[in-house]
């Protein structure tokens, strides 16, 4: 077995973010700007190598990958369920509260410990599956926390240590075999052409 090249995306800005309403795992829909941030995203990752795609089932993931899809035809989107973002069921398709933090979530929700759990069932999937490949993920923001304190093998009291991911940002993770996964980049949002690029966390 050799290493996965594994690149985790966040969708680009829905409506609902814009709005700061609470999305979990309904669909959303991406707004114009989400549409312009999948759209450069794409570009930038039009001469990439990529043997496998993956998606999360939520619509604004899966649009988000077809952007991506549009530069590599020859690709079929792959959806899995454990992708999709934190199940919030209380909160969903509502404004987030005031003074709201993530630590304190209403009843019902999943937790740290479900979220990497789900991270790390995908992570053995790609393991058993993809030898060797290049793998593209779209997913969402909490996922993307839980792949990142998987990888690190820190606990989940840890999870919320790590930035927020940015709509669209790219992160790139070596997976070995034999376990000694590695952060390679975080949080790469260049495509999007900022007033303070460089943006990515490096990782020797």
């Amino acid at each position: 077995m050799t290493m996965i090249k594994l690149m985790i995306i966040r969708h680009g800005e829905t409506i609902e973010n814009a709005g700061n309403i609470c999305q979990g795992q309904q669909h959303g829909c991406l707004s114009e700007l989400g549409i312009q941030q999948a759209r450069n995203l794409a570009s930038s990752l039009k001469n990439e190598e990529i043997d496998v795609m993956y998606s999360s089932d939520l619509q604004r993931a899966m649009d988000t990958a077809a952007e991506i899809l549009k530069f590599h035809p020859m690709l079929a989107l792959k959806t899995d369920p454990l992708l999709r973002e934190r199940s919030l069921p209380l909160w969903e398709g509502k404004p987030f509260p005031k003074n709201w933090k993530w630590e304190y979530l209403p009843e019902g929700s999943e937790t740290n410990e479900d979220m990497m759990n789900r991270a790390s069932q995908f992570i053995q999937k790609l393991l058993a599956t993809t030898d060797g490949k290049s793998v593209a993920v779209v997913t969402h923001g909490g996922l993307i926390r839980a792949f990142r304190t998987v990888i690190a093998n820190k606990p989940a009291a840890d999870y919320f240590s790590w930035d927020v991911s940015k709509n669209t940002s790219v992160s790139r993770i070596e997976l070995h075999p034999n376990g000694k996964h590695k952060l390679v980049e975080v949080n790469n949002t260049d495509h999007l052409d900022l007033e303070t690029p460089g943006t990515a966390q490096l990782f020797s």
